[in-house]
């Protein structure tokens, strides 16, 4: 589900502690990846290990582990690890709402409608102090080619993608959901896609207006809080 934020606290509680047995069993479950794409590497990322809600307000508890370590339990769901991420949507100075087509892979390629972001990393942490913004203009960068560091940009942090009660917590994405406002219309941020350097991650930008963000429905393959986001995002435009 995605629940709006009042206020958010990030605690650092370092590293998940693995078992020999089953640092052995990640490794062969990585090493198995390995033969079938290069489209990954391993690296050292952040899960929750904890989350506390009391209303509007969110403590995170994170911890740090690595990337074949979540691809283990995400394939085998036998353990409670929750991955984080930073993600966001644009909003153009025309009102037109903006995320995009990730290229994904899973035996065949396939295009699902996802925000703008990525996993968090260990180097997101400045001082003992989880920083979510940096994980985003990181991953805006890669991504778009955009630089929010740009005075045509800015960005606030809106929401929180949690597990609801009927969602199961093993294995789930908790992202902390931006909202990145540009002075650029539709038409210049679609043209700016298109000239900047980024990786091959994303397919397209999708934009939607007030008038037809219900076509969301009409992707074959998009993510599951997709349209309650966009319900959110358009009430308060």
């Amino acid at each position: 589900m995605v629940g709006e934020l009042k206020t958010i606290k990030f605690t650092y509680t370092g590293k998940v502690e693995l078992e020999e047995t089953l640092k052995n069993k990640i490794m062969h479950n990585w090493l198995e990846i390995k033969k079938k794409t290069d489209l990954y590497r391993d690296g050292k990322i952040l899960v929750v290990s904890n989350l506390i809600k009391n209303d509007d307000d969110y403590e995170l508890e994170l911890k740090e582990t690595t990337f074949s370590h979540f691809m283990y339990v995400r394939r085998f769901k036998n353990q409670d690890i929750k991955s984080l991420f930073s993600g966001a949507y644009i909003v153009t100075s025309d009102n037109h709402v903006g995320i995009v087509l990730n290229n994904m892979y899973k035996g065949n390629t396939f295009e699902i409608l996802n925000l703008i972001g990525g996993m968090a990393e260990v180097e997101d942490i400045e001082n003992g102090k989880y920083l979510s913004e940096k994980c985003l203009i990181r991953e805006v960068k890669e991504e778009l080619g955009f630089d929010l560091k740009d005075y045509n940009y800015s960005f606030e942090l809106k929401y929180l993608k949690y597990p609801s009660e009927n969602e199961n917590p093993i294995g789930y994405a908790i992202g902390t959901i931006f909202e990145i406002k540009t002075k650029y219309t539709k038409k210049q941020i679609e043209d700016i896609f298109q000239n900047s350097k980024h990786d091959n991650e994303i397919k397209n930008l999708v934009f939607f207006s007030k008038e037809n963000h219900k076509d969301v429905y009409n992707f074959e393959h998009r993510k599951e809080y997709i349209p309650e986001l966009l319900e959110k995002v358009f009430e308060d435009l």
